[in-house]
């Protein structure tokens, strides 16, 4: 009898990861009706003291600039990419290694905004909307103070206090 066990799931999340290094382009490896979601960039635990690295993706003949590191400053960095092309690469100019993380996803979306949960509206049916609830007018502070015993005890004025008689 065989114990081990395994679910397909053929619509899961995958995890993806790769290791760069500098000047060695490395290219993406997606099968068809995949996305890679890339979601982290970061330096090698063993970058050089000081070292600067710049994370390049190269597809369909452009080159862009995603994320620059420097080993004692910025070594890591939050991402989030959809990748699909079978002609992207990867390629890290500079002094370090760079570990790039991610998972893949069917191209799909599964389950993305596009599935409306809420039941379609009858033809010709207009959806309520909920009545606003009324706003109270608030009475400005300084208003307020005015009103105050202490405001106006300071508002009066003054009388200079009478000489009391000399005996």
């Amino acid at each position: 009898q065989d114990s081990s066990f395994s679910l397909d799931f053929p619509r899961a999340m995958t995890f993806w990861g790769a290791t760069v290094k500098p000047d060695a382009p490395q290219k993406l490896e997606i099968e068809s009706g995949q996305l890679l979601h890339l979601s982290q960039a970061c330096l090698a635990p063993d970058a050089p003291s000081g070292a600067s690295a710049r994370v390049i993706v190269e597809t369909e003949g452009k080159s862009f600039s995603i994320a620059s590191f420097k080993e004692g400053g910025q070594e890591f960095c939050s991402l989030d990419l959809f990748l699909k092309s079978h002609e992207t690469k990867f390629v890290v100019k500079g002094k370090a290694t760079v570990h790039l993380t991610g998972y893949f996803e069917p191209e799909d979306g599964m389950g993305d905004d596009d599935d409306s949960e809420e039941a379609p509206e009858p033809k010709g049916q207009k959806r309520k909307l909920a009545a606003s609830p009324k706003l109270e007018a608030k009475s400005s502070p300084k208003i307020a103070a005015k009103e105050s015993p202490k405001v106006a005890a300071k508002e009066s004025p003054k009388v200079a206090p009478k000489a009391s008689p000399k005996a």
